[in-house]
């Protein structure tokens, strides 16, 4: 809606029968003021079964492509360069925590091992500062980590929001980047899961294109869009774990679990049909799978 004002928008979003698809909102705020005063509004708490706004969106380092991801250490291929941290830990803790104790969901974009563990550490001051309060954290891309790192998300129930589709570029640079041993303890998905994380999938677009289907053939082939590799086989996930990350794995993240995320009798008919199956064709035909219908509460919404 460019140009319209957000209240507007709001309005809209909140408009009986205008929605066809569900929408959880990511709200950015970048101070503790800031965030304050929108908590105060009661906006933050909003929700109906259409639209529902949450977790706070914090953005805390850049990307690897351009070196702005923050790292532990120095870029392999740029001693002078470690990347950005957009926040002091300070910064970070006064956010996370604020949002912690009034109930509120985080999902922190973190690139590089750098950002992971300041958010890690963050996420794990709030829970020590109010253990009774257990919001569900996540961490956004969580792209290049090791193997402690792994290990804590699930120590700390921290949920890994993934996109699997990254390493059809990625897989190119990774290594120029970070080194052979940080990048293969990197893309880690398969390792979250074996220990129990959360791991919803997903597509991060606009970046990436809003079509889910490259993004299975990456989890569960470890290569890029043109068959190149597999770059890391450790990783590769079988097709219904990776049908189960873009579907009941999303659910969980905003606490809807027992109303959407699969096909269940007493939870919303949303759902899409297609002209392959996804669990027994070939690699290649996860990427020519077209969409014929998409139904949202059993409704047809969408028909080929």
């Amino acid at each position: 809606f460019p140009g319209v004002p957000y209240e507007t928008v709001q309005k809209l979003l909140r408009t009986p029968g205008l929605m066809t698809v569900r929408v959880n909102e990511q709200a950015q705020f970048t101070n503790v003021e800031a965030l304050s005063e929108y908590i105060e509004s009661g906006d933050a708490y909003f929700e109906d079964d259409m639209f529902r706004v949450g977790p706070l969106k914090i953005i805390s380092d850049g990307s690897l492509g351009a070196r702005t991801a923050c790292l532990s250490r120095p870029y392999a291929d740029d001693e002078n360069a470690r990347g950005i941290p957009l926040y002091t830990n300070a910064e970070l803790n006064g956010l996370i925590s604020l949002a912690n104790e009034k109930g509120l969901s985080v999902a922190v974009h973190a690139i590089g091992d750098g950002a992971v563990e300041m958010c890690l550490n963050a996420i794990e001051y709030a829970r020590r500062e109010m253990p009774h309060l257990h919001p569900r954290h996540g961490i956004v891309h969580c792209q290049i980590t090791d193997k402690e790192q792994v290990e804590r998300f699930k120590m700390l129930d921290v949920i890994a929001y993934i996109q699997p589709v990254f390493i059809n570029y990625d897989m190119h640079i990774v290594y120029d980047r970070v080194g052979k041993e940080l990048g293969s303890t990197s893309y880690a998905w398969a390792d979250y899961i074996r220990l129990g994380v959360h791991a919803p999938f997903g597509t991060d677009c606009p970046v990436e294109a809003f079509r889910p289907l490259p993004g299975i053939y990456c989890a569960v082939t470890s290569r890029d869009l043109n068959g190149n590799g597999p770059f890391l086989p450790q990783q590769i996930l079988d097709r219904e774990t990776a049908l189960y990350c873009y579907s009941a794995q999303g659910a969980y993240c905003t606490g809807e679990e027992g109303v959407k995320g699969k096909i269940k009798e007493g939870m919303y008919a949303d759902f899409i049909v297609l002209d392959k199956d996804l669990v027994n064709c070939t690699d290649m035909e996860i990427l020519e799978a077209k969409v014929l219908r998409t139904f949202v509460g059993g409704k047809c919404v969408y028909e080929r």
